[in-house]
């Protein structure tokens, strides 16, 4: 009788057992239903821990293929039974099977331990790793494997280590051992591994050393590891100089650690000993400045500078400096008028050095913004973007949106609607279908807005609200609610209209003028359904003044009265920001920020809360 006859036999007796339904299912096959094939009911035993009935069918199911997970599934189950017998037998037969394998070796004297045999399983195991010699790769790392899954990583260690002493080629076994290093404890062992390997082929393996050293760093709660690293690194270093992927891994490290300004030292030694004209340098750059460490930043882009044209990044760091320079103001919430004029300056001098081109474009924007906004010239700041807009600056057609977008801007802050409207248009219709060309109609929706136009304004928005940009499509929907609302409470829109203007007022820097119209409007209007939104208008004012505590108090008193409305997701992330970034209170701040992406999961907001607490727990750098 074959094989197959006997597991057919088999499960027909063990069907019958389980009685009728087991043998023909259900009429309706429901979910009472038993499984139809011998390894799912096998399956099914084997997890239910009937181990003399798994035994029974994976027996047959091991004779007529004697794969590795059947071999598994079987030993398993003869030693729950502890039926050692059966379980040496069968490892024997394995390995027979399988005589260039040694893990079933290992199981065969695991079987001995279990039959409390410890000392002569001891003796075997010892014997084994004397015959590694002539093992390859492969039967190594199978060996080391074996005696770690079955419970003695120190013979995998002591495996790995007595192949490194008779290894002839280049694999030393380094990322195993630091592996069953760091298992025990032993940082230094773990770390000092990974460097000899990084000395060994370090641009082969330095991608995977430095993800088990972000995991290190991550785990790292009392900082001791993360110092070992430095110093390790700082060590491999002084001894091997001339291999600079030493020197590549401190710097990452420092910006694991956020420790910028001595990234910025090991990156410039760097540059100068390999003559890289500030490739590295200008990547950390950009780096810090992503992290708002401004001063670090600056100090990057002036080294790369202070190399001059002959430096292929000038440029490159020129444009990044000064944009830089603007975020930092623009972002601040307030500023002094020698800051201003400083960054005046900057750009100024920055955009003359690049010339009225394709390069300049962000550059010549901001500065007309600056000119405009906030110096109030807008005559100059028009006349900078309409020379920077001729042919004979050779911009894409993208780019000459954009500075037409800006020459709009200019308009409607002037008080010349019509105009600002016209080129808001034009820019929709060039860029039809690009979020650029998205941009625009939100913004000519907007100006209907300022002006009182609702109707056709929530027109607009209402097709934005599909946008393919997800801030235009957030931005859009928070308008249209705004005028939808209050409309449906206020058929007359007095009140609305009222917003609206201060709405116009606070775009043109006006503050106290749309502070009056919101006192004016709470009061006239005390019924009305703006009171989430007279809250936070009144906070952003505040906030741009630099008045930070009665920013506070707004937002404070929107999130107590309006959290399930729609802007309690953006008094959080300013609220936040302010405890962040202003107030130097990074619990507090994690805190709002923790909250915001837990308890508001579909806003715009969330990515930028969830990184801002990343980093503020301490969390690597990506």
């Amino acid at each position: 009788m074959n094989a197959f006859t006997v597991s057919i036999i088999r499960l027909f007796f063990l069907l019958m057992l389980m009685g009728p339904q087991a043998l023909f299912g259900q009429a309706d096959g429901g979910a009472n239903a038993q499984p139809g094939t011998e390894e799912q009911l096998a399956g099914q035993f084997y997890t239910n821990g009937e181990w003399e009935k798994a035994a029974n069918l994976y027996e047959g199911l091991y004779e007529s293929k004697p794969s590795n997970f059947y071999y598994s599934q079987l030993l398993n189950c003869y030693l729950n039974l502890k039926n050692y017998k059966s379980a040496d037998r069968l490892a024997s037969k394995q390995s027979k099977r399988n005589p260039r394998q040694p893990s079933y070796w290992v199981d065969q004297l695991w079987i001995l331990e279990k039959q409390d045999e410890a000392a002569k399983a001891q003796k075997g195991y010892d014997k084994i790793i004397r015959q590694i010699e002539d093992f390859d790769t492969d039967q190594i790392k199978q060996l080391a494997n074996a005696f770690e899954n079955r419970g003695h990583p120190e013979l995998a260690k002591e495996t790995y280590l007595k192949a490194r002493k008779q290894a002839t080629g280049a694999y030393m076994y380094n990322l195993e051992l630091a592996r069953l290093y760091e298992k025990e404890g032993a940082a230094d062992k773990v770390i000092e591994e990974y460097l000899y390997l990084l000395n060994l082929d370090g641009s082969y393996y330095y991608a995977a050393i430095q993800e088990n050293l972000q995991d290190i760093i991550a785990a790292d709660t009392d900082g001791k590891k993360a110092e070992l690293i430095r110093v390790k690194l700082i060590q491999e270093i002084q001894k091997n100089p001339e291999n600079i992927m030493f020197s590549e891994l401190l710097i990452w490290f420092l910006v694991q650690k956020k420790d910028f300004e001595a990234a910025l030292v090991q990156a410039r030694a760097l540059d100068k000993r390999m003559r890289d004209q500030g490739g590295r340098v200008f990547e950390l750059a950009r780096l810090a400045e992503a992290n708002d460490q401004y001063e670090t930043a600056r100090k990057a882009f002036m080294y790369i500078i202070e190399k001059g044209t002959s430096s292929p990044y000038y440029y490159s760091a020129r444009r990044e400096f000064a944009l830089a320079a603007y975020r930092k103001l623009t972002q601040a919430g307030s500023y002094t008028p020698e800051a201003l004029n400083e960054l005046h300056k900057l750009l100024t001098e920055t955009y003359q050095e690049i010339g009225r081109n394709e390069e300049s474009v962000p550059i010549g924007i901001r500065l007309a913004h600056i000119k405009a906004f906030f110096l109030g010239t807008v005559k100059d700041a028009y006349s900078l973007l309409e020379e920077l807009n001729t042919p004979a600056s050779g911009l894409s057609a993208r780019s000459g949106n954009e500075v037409k977008l800006e020459m709009a801007e200019i308009q409607l802050f002037a008080g010349e609607v019509w105009e600002a409207t016209l080129l808001y248009s034009q820019v929709e219709k060039s860029m039809k279908g690009d979020t650029l060309g998205q941009e625009a109609k939100f913004r000519n929706a907007k100006l209907a807005y300022y002006k009182g136009d609702f109707d056709w304004a929530k027109a607009q928005l209402d097709v934005l609200k599909t946008a393919t940009s997800k801030l235009i499509a957030n931005d859009a929907l928070e308008l249209s609610m705004l005028i939808g609302d209050n409309l449906n409470f206020d058929t007359t829109g007095a009140a609305l209209r009222m917003f609206s203007r201060s709405d116009l007022a606070f775009f043109q820097l006006n503050n106290d003028k749309a502070l009056q119209i919101l006192d004016s409007l709470e009061r006239d209007f005390p019924e009305s359904t703006l009171g989430d939104d007279l809250l936070y208008r009144r906070a952003q004012i505040y906030y741009r003044r630099g008045d930070y505590p009665k920013a506070m108090e707004q937002l404070e008193k929107l999130l107590a009265a309006y959290r399930q409305e729609i802007l309690a997701d953006n008094a959080l992330i300013l609220l936040a920001s302010i405890y962040d970034r202003q107030l130097k209170q990074p619990e507090k701040a994690m805190e709002l920020y923790k909250e915001l992406f837990t308890e508001y999961s579909g806003s715009l907001y969330v990515v930028e809360a969830r990184n801002r607490y990343r980093v503020l727990r301490g969390d690597s750098v990506q």
